[in-house]
C-alpha cells in the first residue's frame, strides 16, 4: 500500500509526501494585487503544516483577468519581488515543502466560484485572433516571473470554468474557427499554452495542470473527453495533472456530489482508472471531498499519486503533520459547508465554521 507520508518525484522534483495544497483563492493581496503581510502568514501556517507540495491561490496573468478584487497578480515584473517573499517563506519553513503559483484567467463572466465577484469582460466568441494570442504571450511571461520569483513549479487554472477551461467545453466554446468546434480545436489554446510556458521555463521546471473530469452540467464534457485532454497536454509537457471537475454553480455542485460520495469521499473517484491509463510517467492527483487517511491511502492505492486538499486546510492547515507524524488520525475537522466559498468573494480566506472569533460575535 502507498503512504500518505512517502515522497515521489515530479520531473527533478522530490516532494517529500504526498499531500499537494491545491490552488485555493485567498482574496489577500492588495488593491494593486500584490503580496500582503496576510498573504504570507497564511503561507507560513501552510509551509508549518506539513504539506507536501503547496500551489498558491490563482494568480492573475493580465489585468484584465482579475475575478477578485484583491487577486495576486503578475502580469508585469513588479510583482516577481513580492511572490518571492511567499516562495521563501515556504522554502524556509517547509521542511523541504516544494511550491507553485497557480496561473490564472477569468474569461467569461458567469463561471467559476466568481461569486458576486468583479467582470472581466471578457468574450471568447468575440476574442480576435490577436487577443487570444496575447493571452496565450501572457500565460508564458507570467510563468517566467513564477520561475525568477523562486518558485519550484508552475501551475495552469484549467478547471471550473474560467478561460482555459471555457476553451476546452463546448458550452462555452461555440467558436466556429481553429480555436473552436472539433475537440481537436478547443484543445489548441491549452497546448499553445503549454508550448509557450515551456519555451519560456525550459523542461526541468516541473508543469502542473489543474483540469475538469467532467463538466457535471448539459451539454458539457464528460470523462472520456477529458482524458483525451489529459493525454494531450502530459503529451505537450505537463508534469502532473489534478483532477477536479465543475463547469458552473459550483458549491450546488459540490453539495451534490458530497452526497452522493457518501462515505466513499472522494467526488471524482471514478475518474481516476481513466485518467492513470492516460496520463503514462506524469503524476495524477485529484482534489474533492478527501477528508480521511484511509481514503487518501485507498486512492494513492487506486492510482493516485498525490492527494489534493483544498477546504480542509483552510480550516486546519497542520492537518498533514496531525496525520502523519502524530496519533490524532481523526478526519479532516472541515464539514464543507462552503461558507468559505461563498465568503471570498469580497473578502479574504477563512474558515468561516469555525472561526473562534465569529462564534464570540454571535454570542454577544
Amino acid at each position: 500500500m502507498k503512504k500518505a507520508g512517502s515522497s515521489i518525484k515530479l520531473n527533478q522534483m522530490t516532494i517529500k509526501n504526498r499531500f499537494l495544497r491545491s490552488a485555493t483563492m485567498e482574496n489577500m493581496a492588495d488593491a494593486d494585487g500584490h503580496v500582503t503581510s496576510e498573504l504570507l502568514k497564511l503561507y507560513y501556517d501552510l509551509a508549518l503544516g506539513g504539506t507536501g507540495l503547496i500551489i498558491t491561490g490563482a494568480c492573475a496573468v493580465e489585468q484584465a483577468a482579475r475575478v477578485w478584487d484583491r487577486q495576486t497578480a503578475i502580469w508585469s515584473d513588479t510583482y516577481i519581488e513580492g511572490m518571492g517573499k511567499i516562495a521563501r517563506m515556504i522554502q524556509v519553513y517547509g521542511d523541504g515543502c516544494k511550491s507553485a503559483v497557480q496561473l490564472h484567467h477569468g474569461g467569461m463572466v458567469g463561471f467559476g466560484y466568481s461569486y458576486g465577484a468583479k467582470e472581466t469582460e471578457y468574450s471568447l466568441k468575440n476574442a480576435t485572433e490577436g487577443e487570444i494570442r496575447a493571452v496565450i504571450k501572457a500565460f508564458g511571461e507570467a510563468a517566467l516571473r513564477v520561475k525568477k520569483a523562486g518558485f519550484d513549479a508552475v501551475a495552469i487554472h484549467g478547471a471550473h470554468g474560467y478561460l482555459v477551461s471555457q476553451f476546452l467545453s463546448p458550452v462555452t466554446n461555440s467558436r466556429t474557427d481553429s480555436w473552436g468546434g472539433s475537440l481537436q480545436n478547443r484543445m489548441r489554446f491549452v497546448k499553445e499554452i503549454c508550448y509557450v510556458i515551456r519555451e519560456n521555463v525550459g523542461d526541468e521546471m516541473p508543469l502542473l495542470w489543474k483540469l475538469n473530469s467532467a463538466d457535471f452540467h448539459e451539454g458539457g464534457q464528460e470523462v472520456g473527453a477529458y482524458a483525451e485532454v489529459a493525454e494531450t497536454l502530459v503529451a505537450a509537457g505537463v508534469d502532473l495533472i489534478e483532477l477536479s471537475g465543475g463547469l458552473k454553480d459550483q458549491i450546488k455542485l459540490r453539495t451534490k456530489l458530497m452526497k452522493e460520495a457518501g462515505a466513499r469521499e472522494a467526488y471524482f473517484r471514478d475518474a481516476v482508472h481513466p485518467f492513470r491509463q492516460v496520463v503514462g510517467k506524469s503524476l495524477l492527483a485529484m482534489t474533492g471531498g478527501i477528508r480521511s487517511l484511509p481514503v487518501m491511502e485507498e486512492l494513492l492505492d487506486d492510482g493516485l499519486d498525490l492527494v489534493g486538499l483544498c477546504r480542509p486546510l483552510i480550516c486546519e492547515p497542520d492537518l498533514p503533520d496531525r496525520l502523519l507524524k502524530s496519533p490524532d488520525k481523526r478526519s479532516a475537522k472541515c464539514t464543507s459547508c462552503n461558507k468559505c466559498l461563498l465568503r471570498i468573494a469580497e473578502r479574504p480566506l477563512k474558515c468561516v465554521e469555525f472561526d473562534t472569533f465569529e462564534t464570540i460575535v454571535k454570542t454577544l
